[in-house]
């Protein structure tokens, strides 16, 4: 009898608590599923695409929360919605994220800064979309990754990208940041324009690197003579764009600094934009030497390492001719040169005469010239 009435309280003491943890599971889902219902779907994904405004308003992450396989995060957002203490708990929460996909757009004027410290990143891509010079220069970007081996920043302003340590073992690097116009019209100071030096300085163990004309405009423009350059140690293969304002005034130091270089790809920009540019007031005839000061000491590439120049859309101009010169007399290990011209350009100043004509350091260099 009294072994009865013990059960009978065991199981409805048991059967009591097994409800009031039942209601309070349910209670707990019903409050937090809709929450957290994206979170726990994406938990054991090794590839997450985040976009959209509304997937931000959904998409929360507990505080002790993980993503323990996640190792590919492509974010798609606005900037005036997601905060950075969101951004920072999603980075903490992956500790195997290798590759970060960011393309944001910028639709507001705010500060606001943004840190990548990821210790497991090794390819982070920066796109940022602005339809106004103002509205992401006031922006900084902190990226603290040891182990990146690829770095790619695209964006129109000069927001502020800081590299504190610079990865020992990045491959490749795009810089392509600023326009040329904003530049070519003063809507930049330099202090302004030292921002991109300094982001140049923080790639300088890149073994490959891409700067297009916004990028080399906004460094010619606040960069001085009497300033250092960054030493590039491990840089191989070059590719500089050649704005049409301030033209090969970066090729001399590019050469004198980077003493493994053995590719270059020189791309000069339309000469119609600088015509253009004449027309309207906005900058003088072109003086002869057009930014080329040539060194004055052979670089050591040019001696021992660089093996193929690639030259693309020559304006036919005189000054243009002496830094192919220039190239063609000192580059003794050269093997293969590639010349085009523009198709629109109007100047006759050199043709494909000339340059065949200009002396070579290597005998067995193939020269190339295209229309």
């Amino acid at each position: 009898m009294v072994m009865a009435t013990r059960r009978k309280k065991y199981r409805k003491r048991n059967t009591y608590y097994f409800r009031h943890r039942r209601r309070l599971i349910l209670e707990m889902y019903r409050k937090y599923s809709q929450r957290y219902k994206d979170y726990f779907r994406y938990q054991l994904r090794k590839t997450l695409h985040l976009g959209t405004r509304n997937d931000f308003i959904r998409f929360h992450i507990p505080s002790y929360g993980r993503f323990p396989n996640l190792k590919v995060l492509n974010l798609k957002l606005h900037l005036t919605l997601p905060n950075c203490v969101f951004l920072n708990r999603l980075f903490r929460s992956c500790p195997l994220l290798e590759d970060l996909y960011m393309d944001s757009t910028c639709v507001d004027n705010f500060d606001q800064t943004f840190r990548f410290c990821i210790p497991t990143l090794r390819l982070l891509q920066l796109k940022l979309n602005a339809d106004e010079f103002h509205s992401c220069r006031h922006k900084e970007f902190i990226i603290n990754t040891p182990n990146l081996g690829s770095l790619s920043i695209t964006g129109p302003s000069l927001s502020c990208f800081r590299i504190p340590d610079i990865p020992p073992n990045l491959i490749q690097a795009n810089l392509s940041i600023g326009k040329s116009s904003y530049v070519h019209d003063f809507q930049v100071s330099k202090d302004k324009a030292t921002r991109v030096m300094e982001t140049l300085k923080g790639v300088r163990n890149a073994v490959d690197l891409t700067l297009p004309f916004g990028t080399t405009s906004a460094l010619s423009y606040c960069f001085d003579d009497g300033d250092d350059f960054p030493t590039f140690p491990y840089l191989r293969d070059l590719q500089l764009g050649i704005d049409y304002y301030f033209g090969w005034k970066l090729l001399p130091y590019f050469l004198e600094n980077s003493p493994l270089l053995r590719w270059i790809s020189l791309n000069r920009e339309s000469e119609s934009k600088y015509t253009t540019a004449m027309a309207e007031g906005k900058h003088k005839e072109a003086d002869d030497t057009y930014g080329w000061k040539p060194p004055k000491q052979v670089p050591e590439c040019l001696m021992d390492k660089l093996k193929e120049i690639e030259v693309r859309n020559l304006w036919r101009r005189k000054a243009e001719g002496e830094v192919v010169k220039y190239l063609l007399e000192n580059g003794k290990t050269l093997a293969k040169m590639k010349i085009s011209f523009e198709e629109d350009g109007i100047s006759d100043e050199i043709d494909e005469d000339t340059i065949e004509n200009f002396p070579r350091a290597s005998e067995s260099m193939i020269l190339k010239i295209s229309d």
